[in-house]
């Protein structure tokens, strides 16, 4: 198959290019990056204030392409609004026409976010509960979902989508443990905001390109919404303590009580629809964390 991976040089897209290389399809990228991390893949560098989708499409035949780009930042959302439906929605719309017009057959796999859901009323939250996002960068994924539901109803455009929740694994340099490795790598007694009962549903980046080969396989592409997640709910406490043992207790995270705006609350996802095309995530949260804690002490060697 002819894959194509946009955002191919950031964390999801990296690891995506990564197994679909060893799968042995043929592998495109896009990036706005000089130079791609991988070899064995075409790569082609885009600008920032005016993609070259057309050419693209119009010099390449693909079978799938996955949009792994965008931003992904909820703090800058509430300061950026505007930029963050730049990326996160009218770039959605912009790759979508290029396939309408250049490469109909093309299958697309849009990656949303959990964000759309804001503080769900229940847990787990399934895919069809409703949605409530909390900030900027939230509205924008949903309304970027609302572009592929539109392409797919008025043009036929095969389009699939999936709502990721807390993502993690190597090469991550943002979000909490990021943040916390970068904090206790300079104090051995740290504060994070909340009060650690809030939850996230933790996925491994690898369970997550996993997922996503089962959806490429499998799923009908008929405008399909699939949550991206292990199905287990973990506290910001319970992740905290499981840091602390991998520190033998010479660290300590406390808390501030302390909410952060655009932050939900407790997140559990319902993975009943991707269990229904095989999936089950294979890495356990502590070995996943432990191994992520080595790789960020590899980067200053």
């Amino acid at each position: 198959m002819n894959i194509l991976i946009l955002g191919s040089e950031g964390f999801i897209g990296h690891h995506l290019v990564h197994h679909f290389l060893q799968l042995q399809h043929v592998v495109h990228g896009c990036d706005l990056f000089e130079t791609p991390q991988h070899s064995g893949y075409t790569y082609t560098k885009v600008s920032r204030l005016s993609p070259e989708w057309e050419e693209i499409f119009a010099r390449q035949a693909f079978d799938f392409c996955i949009n792994a780009a965008g931003s992904g930042n909820v703090p800058y959302s509430m300061t950026h609004p505007l930029s963050d439906f730049e990326s996160n929605t009218l770039d959605t719309m912009r790759v979508l026409d290029a396939i309408r017009r250049l490469n109909k057959t093309c299958r697309y796999l849009h990656i949303s976010s959990a964000a759309v859901y804001g503080n769900p009323e229940k847990l787990p939250v399934n895919e069809g509960d409703r949605k409530n996002p909390l900030s900027p960068y939230g509205w924008n994924k949903l309304m970027a979902e609302h572009v592929c539901r539109e392409y797919h109803i008025v043009y036929g455009i095969a389009t699939a989508v999936i709502r990721p929740f807390s993502v993690y694994g190597k090469g991550l340099r943002k979000q909490l443990l990021w943040d916390i490795c970068s904090r206790l790598s300079k104090s051995d007694n740290i504060q994070l905001f909340g009060t650690g009962k809030e939850s996230r549903d933790f996925i491994h980046v690898s369970d997550l390109t996993v997922l996503m080969q089962h959806i490429i396989e499998k799923a009908a592409f008929e405008g399909d919404i699939f949550n991206a997640a292990s199905g287990e709910e973990t506290s910001i406490a319970a992740i905290a303590g499981i840091f602390e043992r991998c520190y033998e207790g010479k660290k300590k995270i406390s808390f501030s009580g302390e909410g952060r705006k655009g932050d939900p609350l407790n997140w559990r996802a319902d993975i009943s629809a991707v269990q229904a095309l095989g999936f089950g995530a294979s890495v356990p949260l502590k070995e996943g964390i432990k191994n992520y804690i080595s790789w960020f002490e590899s980067l200053s060697e």
